[in-house]
């Protein structure tokens, strides 16, 4: 199925028939709700985004549901939301679940073995997650045969990981760690939604995407033809805008308050 643009009146008229109070807002975060970058330390929220992503937060349950942990997301986010959920789906609030120690072993015993191996590969960083793992070569000289390397040196390790690529970047996850898919069906249940939106721009976010038996609309930000996501933003540019309409949205259906 191709994506459509949500921009345009029929994907409006959609979301809008789509939206309501009882439905969960779930958004990946880099590439989605801000600029792609490898450090958390440079990555910003635009303030308009920021602000429209705590008012819809306040009419409706919001869930941030990103690769990075939840420590640098909530980082970047600076600000409470119902839900973050990091490492892919794996990590969520120590208060639903504890972090699992076997994921966390497995994932630095992992980096252990890449570090040596791509010690002598420039540009290529690796970036420790607790859960999960991830390696970057955004910053290569040449970034395909980095990859080459990259890949080779993960055919080694022990267990052997899932692993997903993404924009310039290996994301490898325990076998039996939870992805965004389940992450977000789970989430729609335990906020007692009916149904959901996911905004995505990655590989990983295809997961959620893909789902089948999920009342969902999927936005897949970027023009790219492999989503299977049924709509569309150009690029991270425009969803500020779609978030205050969202918020417009579910204001015209809550009644303003009596007066006194």
């Amino acid at each position: 199925m191709t994506a459509l643009n949500l921009l345009t009146p029929q994907g409006l008229g959609e979301l809008a028939r789509f939206v309501t109070p009882r439905i969960l807002f779930a958004f990946d975060l880099d590439g989605t709700l801000a600029p792609i970058a490898v450090h958390a330390s440079e990555v910003r929220l635009e303030p308009a985004l920021r602000a429209a992503l705590k008012r819809l937060d306040e009419l409706a349950p919001v869930c941030v549901l990103t690769g990075r942990s939840r420590e640098a997301a909530l980082s970047i986010l600076a600000m409470d939301l119902r839900l973050v959920i990091g490492n892919h789906g794996c990590e969520w609030p120590p208060e639903i679940r504890p972090r699992n120690r076997n994921f966390m072993e497995t994932s630095l015993a992992w980096s252990d073995r890449l570090r040596c191996a791509l010690s002598d590969e420039p540009g290529v960083e690796i970036e420790d997650k607790g859960e999960t793992l991830a390696v970057h070569y955004r910053r290569a000289k040449e970034p395909a045969a980095a990859l080459a390397r990259v890949g080779e040196a993960i055919k080694g390790l022990l267990p052997a990981p899932r692993v997903i690529g993404g924009k310039f970047v290996l994301n490898l996850l325990p076998g039996e760690a939870e992805a965004k898919g389940e992450a977000l069906v789970e989430a729609v249940a335990r906020v007692g939604a009916e149904r959901a939106v996911y905004f995505g721009d990655d590989l990983t976010d295809e997961d959620v995407f893909k789902l089948e038996g999920v009342d969902l609309l999927g936005v897949h930000v970027g023009r790219e033809d492999w989503t299977a996501a049924s709509y569309y933003l150009d690029d991270q540019s425009g969803v500020a805008g779609v978030l205050w309409s969202m918020v417009e949205m579910l204001e015209g259906q809550i009644p303003p308050l009596a007066k006194e």
